[in-house]
């Protein structure tokens, strides 16, 4: 997924269908099921929820464009005035314009007010093809103090390590680097995971795998 920052509201992501089918949607899925275009949407924002570009919680507008390369998606984020208004910024005026000659019938544009306005829930996904490979990784993953879960897909392991309830920046950066020392990062969502996985260990990954394993 390539992306350019705009201004210091607005963000133009794009992703290639190649890259779609990688994290297990397919193009029929992203035009024709909201679900799974709701689910895509929140998976590449959960690239971009970094200090690198800008947080993401609050109010957002988006929109999308199709081409036959793949998707662009242009994401401004609102401020809210001291009365609790929210305004969009410049970003979407500099846009306006060219936006509405494009394709009005935009996959995202059908996400309700409450999603767009949710915040985005960081849940780290992994791949890997051994059992053994997590075992290292878990007595330091029980220090996390989040949940994890462990998934098997397609002839793969995931674990997933949700990190909603961790609102130290810091600490969100040190489990991110500990799980990237033994494990390889996945594009598959959890969303993906949760529906055509088979579900190994429910939120105690690590204890469990230190349990039998240790």
């Amino acid at each position: 997924m390539d992306i350019e920052r705009v201004n210091d509201n607005t963000l133009k992501l794009f992703i290639t269908y190649r890259d779609i089918e990688d994290r297990g949607y397919s193009r029929e899925e992203i035009w024709y099921n909201r679900q799974k275009g709701e689910e895509l949407f929140w998976d590449m924002i959960g690239e971009i929820n970094t200090e690198e570009y800008f947080d993401l919680d609050g109010p957002i507008w988006i929109h999308v464009n199709a081409s036959e390369q793949g998707l662009e998606v242009i994401v401004t984020r609102a401020n809210l005035s001291s009365d609790g208004e929210s305004s969009i910024l410049s970003g979407f005026d500099e846009h306006r314009d060219s936006l509405e000659q494009k394709n009005k019938d935009s996959l995202f544009d059908s996400l309700d007010e409450e999603a767009a306005n949710q915040q985005v829930t960081d849940v780290l996904t992994y791949k890997f093809k051994d059992i053994d490979e997590i075992i290292p990784l878990a007595s330091r993953g029980v220090s996390f103090g989040v949940p994890s879960s462990l998934y098997k897909f397609e002839n793969y392991y995931y674990v997933t390590v949700d990190l909603s309830s961790v609102e130290d920046k810091t600490k969100r950066q040190d489990i991110k680097f500990i799980m990237n020392e033994y494990l390889t990062g996945s594009k598959l969502s959890v969303h993906r995971l949760q529906e055509y996985g088979e579900q190994i260990m429910e939120d105690n990954c690590f204890e469990t795998i230190i349990q039998y394993f240790d």
